[in-house]
């Protein structure tokens, strides 16, 4: 989310900046794999303009669903449904604009128990679920 990362340029470091890059190859194939998290890090950046324009469009792959608080560089990784991002209405806005991709957890915190990554994986895969479902009835 930042313009550079350890002296290294960035392309994307706001959501306005995703169609120059789909501009130097017009496609269909040419697609964003959407991070809600990063964008939601994103200095200056809207979150749900963006999964709005960018879904409406037909310009995104696929969908990570990944909270945060704070927008870079200081914000910390939250559970999906505690962070600064309506995660619901994310995908109240995919489903409108009939987005039919993939939506997939990023990474998720780490629970403190005998499996730590897979109860945070878990948590994260039920919450979805049913919040898919809460969407899919709003319309």
């Amino acid at each position: 989310p930042l313009p550079s990362l350890r002296g290294a340029g960035r392309l994307v470091c706001h959501p306005d900046l995703f169609q120059r890059v789909m501009d130097l190859a017009p496609s269909p194939r040419n697609a964003i794999q959407f991070c809600v998290g990063t964008v939601s890090e994103m200095p200056g950046a809207d979150v749900y303009e963006a999964v709005d324009r960018y879904s409406r469009a037909g310009r995104i792959a696929y969908v990570h669903l990944r909270n945060v608080r704070g927008r870079a560089p200081r914000y910390h990784e939250t559970f999906v449904d505690e962070g600064d991002t309506d995660m619901l209405r994310v995908l109240r806005i995919l489903r409108r604009n009939g987005f039919r991709g993939v939506v997939i957890p990023d990474h998720a915190p780490l629970l403190d128990c005998a499996a730590p990554w897979h109860a945070g994986m878990a948590y994260t895969l039920g919450w979805m679920r049913a919040a898919i479902t809460v969407a899919q009835e709003a319309l």
